[in-house]
């Protein structure tokens, strides 16, 4: 046999057989992630019979006892998603002694590494118990900070007040999150924080950025007896304090914010004249018509855009003063910024 060939044959056999190998190992693979999710689903049915009644608690225990752990979560966190809170409560007291969950809390408690721990707080906070909660709350005051975050959404989701106050006697523990993250996490608390929050303002001892996370969440959850705390940040020496408080009234729905808002609309910063103009957008504060069509001449290209969208949201009243600036204001910005207003809006009168 020429020597050519016979190093061909030794250099192809070996790699056939890796790419055999390979194969293998990928159909077994696959095989198993098959299974995985086969089991995963009918898991996912014996949770929905015991949520629907059609499947007692003795035995929906006794086939989780016999299911895999990743399986058992995969069907979890795909069921919690679709259910009331008081689903969620009587499906935790039927598994409250599982053996997954124990296991998620020793993981949890443990010395594993921080995404780990940071998996299991997750999955902890989809079934409430008063075991849970004690794990979640050594976890949130332990760290790290992606752990005390997760820790602190589960018990959120748990409405753990105590939790909520020890986040704001403690505000470096999350000072670095961004704020539509701190908000969320403050609104996830529920109604019965909203007490907790104002009492916080008035106070007035949280770092910055919790307050504006706290003016924002008050802002969402439309808590009307919070106007007067958030007026009074309004007319605060911090920037982005004013800035918050101004998109929080805009959200609070309430015509008595609209006298604060006006007067927000003469700040020196830029920021918090075109926040106030959108809230009042918001609230459709007509009374407001005058100091708007005035603040769409502003220097800042944005207190002019919000102010102009503003009154095209408030009907008549509005879209006149518009069609009057475009027509004849001396300022030739303010007369395109009407004009673009009115485009948008869909009036189909022309200056």
């Amino acid at each position: 046999m020429p020597l050519w060939l016979t190093l061909s044959f030794a250099v192809a056999v070996p790699l056939l057989a890796t790419a055999l190998v390979l194969l293998l190992v990928r159909a077994v693979h696959r095989s198993r992630r098959s299974a995985s999710r086969l089991r995963s689903g009918e898991m996912f049915r014996l949770l929905v019979g015991r949520v629907s009644g059609r499947i007692g608690a003795r035995d929906l225990r006794r086939a989780v006892s016999h299911a895999d752990h990743e399986p058992f979560w995969d069907a979890m966190e795909a069921i919690t998603t679709t259910l009331r809170p008081r689903e969620r409560l009587a499906l935790a007291r039927s598994l409250g002694r599982s053996g997954h969950l124990a296991r998620e809390r020793r993981a949890l408690a443990g010395s594993e590494p921080a995404g780990r721990r940071e998996l299991a707080a997750r999955r902890l906070a989809l079934l409430p118990g008063p075991r849970t909660r004690r794990v979640l709350r050594r976890a949130l005051v332990r760290g790290p900070v992606s752990v005390s975050l997760a820790a602190a959404r589960g018990l959120a989701r748990h409405r753990d007040l105590p939790s909520l106050r020890w986040l704001l006697e403690h505000p470096a523990t999350l000072a670095n999150r961004p704020l539509p993250a701190l908000s969320g996490l403050l609104r996830g608390f529920g109604p019965g924080a909203r007490a907790m929050l104002i009492a916080a303002l008035e106070r007035g001892t949280l770092e910055t950025r919790l307050e504006c996370a706290c003016l924002d969440a008050l802002g969402l959850s439309r808590c009307r007896s919070a106007r007067g705390s958030i007026e009074q940040r309004l007319r605060g020496p911090h920037l982005e304090l004013r800035v918050a408080a101004a998109r929080a009234l805009g959200r609070l729905g309430m015509g008595e914010a609209i006298p604060a808002l006006v007067m927000a609309l003469a700040d020196e910063n830029w920021p918090v004249r075109a926040m106030a103009a959108q809230a009042l957008g918001r609230l459709s504060a007509t009374p407001a018509v005058e100091a708007l069509s005035a603040c769409v001449g502003d220097c800042s290209w944005w207190v002019r855009h919000h102010a102009a969208y503003a009154l095209a949201s408030l009907g008549e009243e509005g879209r006149d003063a518009l069609c009057e600036l475009a027509a004849r204001s001396d300022d030739r910005y303010a007369r395109e910024m009407a004009r673009e207003a009115l485009d948008m809006g869909g009036d189909t009168r022309r200056a």
